[in-house]
């Protein structure tokens, strides 16, 4: 059964669905899922100093291979 199969049958049961603890359950197994997937606020303001920064064009960036080249040396240096 495909992801959109399973999703009708799942909203055509939970329309059906008259047991209250079931409902509650699943409540909570919603909430819980979306708490999993929220950031911490130092996390968010994190990222919010980070857009003000690249919105005013004070970050820096590097290409793949310069990062690469900058661990490799590090690592020999350590070495």
């Amino acid at each position: 059964m495909d992801v959109k199969s399973v999703k009708f049958d799942l909203i055509r049961w939970l329309t059906e669905l008259q047991d209250k603890a079931v409902l509650e359950k699943l409540l909570a197994f919603k909430d819980e899922s979306e708490k999993l997937h929220e950031l911490k606020p130092e996390y968010m303001e994190e990222l919010e100093n980070r857009l003000i920064k690249y919105e005013a064009g004070e970050m820096k960036f590097s290409s793949w291979d310069a990062v690469k080249n900058r661990v490799k040396n590090s690592a020999k240096d350590k070495l």
